[in-house]
C-alpha cells in the first residue's frame, strides 16, 4: 500500500513538473463577416527585410505570422468596389527568443501592419494601421513540440490582436470614405 502511494506522489509531482503549453487559443476573427473596402482587389506586399539570424526564430516552424497575415486577409478583407486598391503592406512580422539566462525564455512576436486605400493613379487615399506586440514566457529547456505550441499560441494571439486593431483603424479611415461601392 506504502510503495503505491509512493508511485501515486512520484506520478503527480512528475506531472506537475512538466510544462504543457495551453494551446487552446482560437482563431478570433474566423467567424466575423469580411469588410467590404472600396476597392477592386485586395494586395499583400512585405516590405520588410526578414533575417535567420538569432535572436529570431520564426523561420524554424512551419507556422509564421506571414502566414496568419495572409489568412486574416483573406478571411476579413473583401474587395467591394470598381477601381483601386486595398493594399496590405507587412512592415514587420518576426518572433524574437529574447534569452535571459537567469529566467525562463521569453518569446517575441512583433506585427506592423497598413492597410492602404490606393486610387487607379496610384494615389493614396486613406490608411488603418496597426502594430501589435505579444510576449510569452516558457520554462528553460522547452521541448520543440511545446516550442511549436508556444509559437502557434502566440501567433493566434497576435493576429487576434490585429483583427481587432485593424476592425477599428478601418472604421476610422473609411470615415469620409465610402467603404461600400455606390
Amino acid at each position: 500500500m506504502k510503495m503505491n502511494f509512493s508511485i501515486l506522489l512520484l506520478g503527480l509531482v512528475l506531472a506537475a513538473c512538466t510544462s504543457r503549453i495551453d494551446t487552446d487559443v482560437k482563431s478570433a476573427y474566423e467567424s466575423k463577416p469580411q469588410i467590404p473596402l472600396n476597392a477592386a482587389s485586395v494586395l499583400t506586399k512585405y516590405d520588410f527585410n526578414p533575417t535567420v539570424k538569432t535572436p529570431r526564430t520564426d523561420h524554424l516552424f512551419s507556422r509564421s505570422l506571414t502566414q496568419g497575415v495572409e489568412r486574416w486577409v483573406s478571411a476579413r478583407l473583401r474587395p467591394a468596389g470598381q477601381f483601386g486598391i486595398a493594399q496590405v503592406t507587412v512592415r514587420d512580422a518576426t518572433i524574437l527568443e529574447l534569452p535571459d539566462y537567469q529566467a525562463p525564455e521569453k518569446f517575441e512576436a512583433r506585427l506592423d501592419v497598413i492597410i492602404s486605400l490606393v486610387d487607379p493613379r496610384g494615389v493614396i487615399i486613406t490608411q488603418a494601421e496597426a502594430k501589435v506586440k505579444r510576449a510569452k514566457t516558457a520554462p528553460r529547456n522547452i521541448s520543440e513540440e511545446e516550442r511549436r505550441d508556444l509559437t502557434k499560441v502566440i501567433i493566434t494571439e497576435v493576429i487576434n490582436d490585429l483583427d481587432k486593431q485593424m476592425e477599428e483603424a478601418i472604421l476610422k479611415m473609411t470615415s469620409g470614405v465610402p467603404i461600400y461601392p455606390r
